[in-house]
């Protein structure tokens, strides 16, 4: 008996520290001792959720309710896996049972909220959010779920309204500070969205490994280490913020994905890492990277036109070159990508879904004087050659963002959902048409005319929810001028 709950005992204290991969590795080895324990089971599931391992967080749910029908904590992960999973409809009905046996489930009334959101029945969702208010009008649930709409409706002052509400309730809840820094960004108040973004990992909404050593607040410092954190694009995109903090230290480490150590230690001049879990090098402070412009003291400023930073490896790009062949001066080339993460939050409503068909990126694919090429990977890349008869497949597969960067350098525009290969694009300098959703993320909320960070980056956004076509004629039709041209 000592062993599965001395594994239940490590794995709970590692969620609770947000160690996912170390809770997986506990939960399983209670599994070993205990394989009917609904408690690792469930346990198990919620790590590899977090992990973003959808299927496998799938496969230990389904065991934990067959152990357990009634478990309630199991049916409320199950609903949030139908929602990732874009089943809406089932996690409807798995919120509803939970609201059967307890009506006031604040957990559950808020997944009933976001599948209905989902399901596309925004008045069934505003219902329910004016119900919960009505009933209590501090209610947590209720004002985040009003925030939500606010923000899928384009309406981000009734959101703020609805984010200082909950901060003046609940001055202490750094998950409100965090949505409400969220919020900041998107209306352009950068000075305090940035300071507010901050409460990032408090809310838990980043799990970010980081050293013990003082943490950087912008002083001189002989070695700092920069970590970065969140996704490829968001490293690339804050990268450009590190000879920014260079000129305050004598040497400067990035720990970055080992993906983009390579073409961000070649490109902005220092030494790049990846972080492999072990120790950390030699430093006297540190910071994570997309705290920069708040402890820079950047402001708005941090959304100054900058010129290119990132540089093609002159032997990938070569080699690329010689394997595309060469430019014509009757066609385009450009690369296309029609899809991102599946286990991505922003993928489980159509407001912020930021994945398209392939499908609906064939009118790019049939113009006169276009040559397009599928920069899309693994089954996203088979989706595509199989939708898009007219897609080019590159010669060979891309093998890391060394080889990105020299096909996209090749290109002469990239056209794209919201992924990482935009902001190669834009930090490279070729010119990029970014496909955003109706309800678009921070990072792409225009200022003074034009979307930030990449002087070479036009984004078409949708008009209507899920639906693409708009975006992509006006796409087509900038292609067409430049094609005239």
């Amino acid at each position: 008996m000592f062993e599965p709950t001395a594994s239940l005992t490590l794995a709970q204290r590692a969620v609770e520290a947000g160690r996912f991969e170390e809770a997986r590795l506990a939960y399983t080895r209670a599994l070993q001792h205990a394989p009917a324990s609904i408690d690792a089971l469930r346990g198990l599931g919620y790590s590899l959720f977090q992990l973003r391992n959808l299927s496998a967080s799938l496969e230990a749910v389904e065991r934990a309710l067959r152990v357990d029908p009634s478990d309630l904590l199991s049916r409320l992960l199950m609903g949030r896996l139908c929602l990732r999973l874009q089943q809406p409809g089932g996690a409807a009905e798995h919120f509803r049972a939970i609201l059967q046996r307890i009506g006031d489930s604040a957990a559950a009334r808020s997944g009933l909220i976001d599948a209905y959101l989902a399901l596309g029945q925004l008045a069934e969702a505003k219902a329910l959010c004016e119900d919960i208010l009505l009933g209590d009008p501090q209610s947590e649930v209720g004002h985040l779920a009003a925030a939500r709409l606010a923000g899928f409706q384009r309406d981000d002052e009734a959101a703020l309204d609805h984010f200082e509400s909950l901060v003046q309730a609940r001055p202490g809840n750094a998950s409100h500070r965090y949505n409400r820094g969220l919020c900041l960004l998107r209306l352009g108040r950068f000075a305090q969205g940035w300071r507010d973004y901050e409460f990032r990992f408090a809310a838990g909404a980043v799990n970010l490994r980081l050293p013990s050593t003082p943490r950087w607040t912008g002083e001189p410092v002989q070695r700092l280490l920069v970590v970065a954190e969140q996704g490829l694009g968001d490293c690339i995109l804050f990268s450009r913020f590190i000879r920014d903090a260079a000129r305050q230290a004598r040497e400067l480490v990035l720990v970055c994905p080992d993906a983009l150590a390579g073409l961000l230690g070649r490109s902005l001049g220092c030494a790049c890492v990846a972080d492999s879990g072990q120790a950390w090098p030699e430093h006297d402070a540190h910071v994570p990277l997309m705290s920069l412009p708040h402890v820079l003291g950047l402001g708005a400023s941090a959304l100054a036109v900058r010129p290119p930073y990132l540089v093609p490896d002159p032997a990938r790009h070569a080699r690329w070159s010689e394997a595309i062949g060469p430019r014509t001066d009757a066609q385009l080339r450009i690369g296309l990508v029609h899809a991102t993460s599946v286990a991505h939050s922003t993928e489980e409503n159509p407001w912020t879904r930021r994945s398209c068909r392939a499908a609906d990126l064939e009118p790019l694919t049939q113009m006169t004087g276009v040559l397009a090429y599928n920069l899309n990977l693994g089954r996203a890349a088979q989706q595509a050659g199989a939708e898009l008869p007219a897609l080019r497949d590159l010669p060979f597969a891309l093998a890391d963002f060394e080889d990105t960067a020299a096909v996209v350098d090749l290109m002469d525009a990239v056209i794209c959902v919201d992924t990482a290969i935009v902001h190669v694009a834009g930090a490279i300098g070729t010119p990029a048409g970014l496909l955003l959703p109706y309800a678009r993320d921070w990072r792409w909320v225009a200022q003074e005319g034009r979307i930030p960070w990449y002087p070479g980056l036009q984004a078409f956004a949708q008009q209507q929810a899920g639906h693409w076509s708009e975006p992509v004629l006006q796409q087509r039709a900038t292609l067409e001028a430049r094609i005239a041209q």
